[in-house]
């Protein structure tokens, strides 16, 4: 049991790296498909990758393919190192932050928020700038907090949404050499008839269009596969950012109204008048002894 539990350990600790190593496994699979699947060649009994078959038959549409697989692959790997929760908040960043606004240091709660560039610093640093002369406006407090976090939350999903924006390029590209085969397919057919090497002919054009469209979902399904588990996980990276944010205009105004001093001096005081006997305010009198 407990050889068990240290293993579980060890796989919980190990988690970013899995995650890392997901990622390169999958463009390991798009790089290089001949690892997963090939097809037997008959005529001299040899066997011939499904990638060099691809590349042999697309022709001038391999170029645009290549083009859009190298930004899909290093899209993938990059938004897999750089959406991960540390990258945007931070416990041990958040917490002394919020221990000087419970002390309304503002000042000092700025410094911090210079100090550690993350998203989550940003957007409370850019709701504290908005206290001016020791004035609280909740109001414009929570504007500059929704203006900050527009701002710092859509430059890394711009590059999530370029993974999407790969995956639905890629297929129209591959619909084009479809159709772009089968007008071949059919004006060879139109020109030189049905027998002979005119069959053959169309019969290289058909393939070659039904490659392009094979191409452009080896493409496309990793690619927007990738899209939906970070735009997932960035979501949930958002929300709490939020939640921080949320947290912080909480604290601004418990402090402000001597919240967390009187909780304090409340504990005080009903500890020092269980001891002397003080009934509790409300409470009904006493009887005379």
């Amino acid at each position: 049991m407990a050889i068990i539990a240290i293993n579980t350990n060890q796989i919980i600790m190990n988690k970013g790296y899995t995650r890392i190593l997901f990622t390169l496994a999958l463009a390991l699979a798009v790089l290089h498909p001949e690892l997963l699947v090939t097809f037997a060649q008959a005529q001299e009994g040899q066997s011939v990758s499904f990638l060099s078959k691809m590349v042999s038959n697309l022709g001038l549409f391999l170029y645009p393919f290549m083009l859009l697989l190298l930004a899909g692959v290093t899209l993938m790997i990059y938004n897999g190192i750089a959406i991960r929760k540390k990258a945007f908040t931070n416990d041990e960043v958040v917490q002394p932050i919020i221990q000087e606004l419970q002390n309304l240091n503002i000042d000092g709660a700025i410094v911090l928020c210079e100090q550690y560039k993350l998203p989550v610093t940003s957007v409370m640093k850019a709701g504290l700038s908005r206290i001016q002369d020791d004035e609280l406006d909740i109001e414009s407090i929570e504007k500059g907090i929704d203006e900050s976090s527009g701002i710092e939350l859509a430059k890394p999903f711009n590059w999530i949404n370029l993974l999407n924006t790969i995956g639905s390029i890629a297929p129209m590209v591959g619909l084009l050499g479809t159709v772009a085969g089968m007008i071949g397919a059919f004006d060879v057919l139109a020109t030189e008839g049905a027998g002979g090497d005119a069959s053959k002919d169309m019969a290289g054009n058909i393939g070659a269009a039904l490659w392009t469209t094979a191409a452009g979902l080896i493409v496309a399904i990793p690619t927007l596969i990738s899209y939906f588990i970070y735009k997932t996980r960035f979501g949930t990276i958002a929300a709490e950012v939020n939640r921080v944010a949320g947290d912080m205009v909480f604290t601004l105004v418990r402090a402000a109204r001597g919240g967390f001093d009187e909780a304090e001096e409340g504990e005080y005081v009903q500890d020092e008048g269980m001891d002397m006997g003080v009934p509790a305010p409300g409470a009904p009198p006493m009887p005379p002894s």
